[in-house]
């Protein structure tokens, strides 16, 4: 979608047909049973209140973050707002309150009448209930601005209501049009981009006191015909979003819901009369659906539920035991304890436990592979794994010897960064533990398996506390101290980390009387929101801990989308752009970390399989001192 359509769905308008009547249909009844993609809020109101309760709404409207709030929504309102308002003739600020009922996107799959093939339509859909009245006259002084500009409108009727067209030229699309305020566009650049189409037309209408916004008069057809009562099924007839709404949708006051089984048959799908590439590609995408599995899953979703405690969400993918895709068996874990044992220490601020059973997920893995890999490809990683080793052992297995002692528990956790600068953020001191029923003999594995990509720098070895701490490293090249990896064999897990201290503080933890994270006040309670510690995968974050150092380094040193994304971005009118938004926001102007730590908590999570699906819950307990 382009930039502008995304500012212009909410304020798109048109000739209406206002008609006192009943309440507008919710989303699951309004929105045919052919939409792939929706993402609602059935209560705007509820919705508002939803985010206002949360602890970062509540931290944007602290009086310490005003300086920098005002800055950066100055420069947002100048660069963007403005100049969008002046070239469309409106102001946002009337359309504020408008939204009193539902709020919905969806994409909805329609056949246009002159066409043989289906595509996906987008429509937004607001519902203003007692505020009709006000929309239509905003929306006809909007249309009147419109027309009096020259901006090209034409008028139809879709099931006998009046409906407007707007038509977008290709200038109209433009960034150097859209965003006039931002550094200079290299106009040859943006010719090239055929990303911005030639021209785009927005259908909309007012129906009752729901406002229709669509790039496809079909689409908004479909919503019409089913708000009228008519023959077009409904969603909410969908036995695939049945389930899901009956279990998780229902009473949220956001949700997201995908067809996952539509989109992969149209993405699949090779179009007809397509040319060699777009068929050769459908062919490529259907080879990968069917060596991962994917095409078996019916459907995606993700809700959200609130309450003065804390606020949850879940991820569910919805598809059965004997269908689960080769992707979703290679990630399954078995239904085991995953509490922090007693080694992994209070002052943790992230940790995760899966119970995962490596072999078995080997070979599947392994499988995938064969049929997504080319055989040349896997034939040369089989020839590494067989040589590994023969140099001093010619019946030495290095695959047998990682396999075989490979156990079902993998754990991490970091500590916060200690961070002078921004590079320090992106590696926090961290620990991996691998379970094993023979770690000596996992570590010695490894040691073999590292050799190859080490190879000219030999691994090095010494003893700690009667363990042996084995380092690899790359050559040091240019006179830097190498950087590598450190394990050791103990306690039944095979312990990998790249800050040293961090190994040798496991090595040293069952003499340690330090505290625990499992003793983190609050902790087991918030574990039994997400389905306790017992379903294989869970993991939890000090975000109160986490957040400390990365304030203390953002209010000192400039921000450049390099240190966000960890790479430099390549020169275009686009990451200059994001640049500049990045500029808007003064870091220096932030208050200390300590005069708003009060918003910031703890957070869990848990995964679980079960016949339907997999499930991602995760829950954020409401920080102690924002609690009434």
């Amino acid at each position: 979608m382009s930039i502008l359509s995304r500012f212009l769905w909410p304020v798109a308008v048109g000739a209406l047909c206002v008609r006192a009547g009943a309440d507008v249909l919710p989303p699951e009844q309004l929105l045919p049973k052919d939409t792939v993609f929706m993402v609602t809020a059935p209560d705007a109101a509820k919705a508002k209140q939803f985010w206002a309760n949360s602890s970062y709404a509540k931290l944007w409207q602290d009086p310490s973050i005003k300086p920098f709030k005002d800055k950066f929504l100055d420069k947002f309102t100048t660069t963007v707002i403005k100049p969008i308002e002046q070239n469309l003739g409106i102001k946002f600020s009337d359309y504020e309150g408008l939204a009193q009922g539902q709020v919905t996107f969806a994409s909805i799959l329609v056949t246009p009448k002159d066409q043989t093939e289906s595509h996906l339509a987008k429509i937004l859909l607001i519902d203003s209930k007692d505020h009709a009245g006000q929309l239509k006259t905003l929306l006809s002084q909007a249309i009147k601005k419109w027309t009096d500009a020259g901006k090209p409108v034409k008028s139809q009727k879709i099931r006998d209501a009046d409906f407007s067209t707007l038509i977008l030229s290709q200038d109209d699309l433009s960034l150097k049009k859209i965003f006039p305020g931002f550094k200079a566009i290299d106009s040859s650049e943006e010719a090239a981009d055929k990303s911005v189409p030639k021209h785009m037309e927005l259908t909309f209408g007012q129906s009752d006191s729901l406002l229709l916004v669509s790039d496809s008069p079909e689409a908004i057809e479909k919503v019409l015909s089913r708000q009228a009562g008519g023959l077009v099924p409904a969603l909410q007839d969908l036995p695939a979003f049945q389930a899901d709404y009956g279990a998780r949708l229902r009473g949220s006051p956001v949700y997201l819901w995908l067809s996952a089984k539509s989109l992969v048959d149209m993405i699949s799908k090779a179009p007809v009369g397509g040319d060699d590439d777009a068929s050769a590609s459908a062919t490529r995408m259907n080879m990968i659906f069917s060596a991962t599995g994917l095409a078996n899953i019916t459907s995606a979703s993700l809700s959200y539920q609130s309450s003065p405690e804390g606020a949850s969400a879940q991820l569910f993918l919805a598809v059965p035991e004997e269908k689960r895709p080769a992707v979703l068996k290679i990630i399954a874990a078995d239904a085991k304890d995953s509490t922090p044992p007693s080694f992994v220490p209070a002052d943790a601020v992230k940790y995760w436990r899966w119970r995962l059973n490596m072999g078995r997920s080997w070979k599947t893995l392994e499988t995938m592979l064969n049929d997504l890999v080319p055989p040349g490809i896997m034939a040369q990683i089989s020839t590494v794994f067989q040589m590994a080793g023969k140099d001093k052992d010619e019946h030495y297995n290095l695959k047998s010897e990682l396999l075989d002692n490979l156990g079902d528990d993998i754990i991490g956790f970091e500590k916060a960064a200690k961070a002078t600068k921004l590079a320090d953020l992106r590696s926090p001191p961290a620990l991996y533990l691998i379970g094993s029923p023979n770690a000596e003999k996992l570590a010695a594995a490894l040691k073999v398996l590292l050799s190859i990509p080490f190879q000219g720098a030999p691994i090095k070895d010494r003893e700690f506390l009667g363990r042996k701490i084995y380092t690899a490293a790359p050559p040091n090249t240019q006179g830097n101290a190498p950087s590598g990896v450190s394990f050791s064999a103990s306690g039944g897990y095979l312990a990998i980390s790249s800050e040293p201290e961090m190994l040798e503080e496991y090595l040293r933890s069952t003499d340690s009387k330090s505290k625990a994270l499992i003793d983190t006040p609050g902790l087991a309670d918030a574990a039994q929101k997400v389905g306790g510690m017992g379903t294989g995968l869970f993991g939890f974050e000090n975000e109160n801990q986490a957040m400390r150092p990365v304030f203390d380094v953002i209010r000192k040193h400039p921000l450049t989308m390099q240190d966000l994304t960890g790479v430099p971005l390549p020169p275009s009118a686009i990451g200059d752009q994001l640049e500049s938004v990045l500029q808007w926001a003064d870091f220096t102007l932030l208050p200390s970390f300590d005069a708003i730590s009060k918003y910031f908590y703890f957070s869990v999570y848990a995964g679980s399989f079960t016949s339907d699906g997999f499930a991602l819950k995760m829950y954020v307990p409401t920080p102690p001192q924002l609690r009434q």
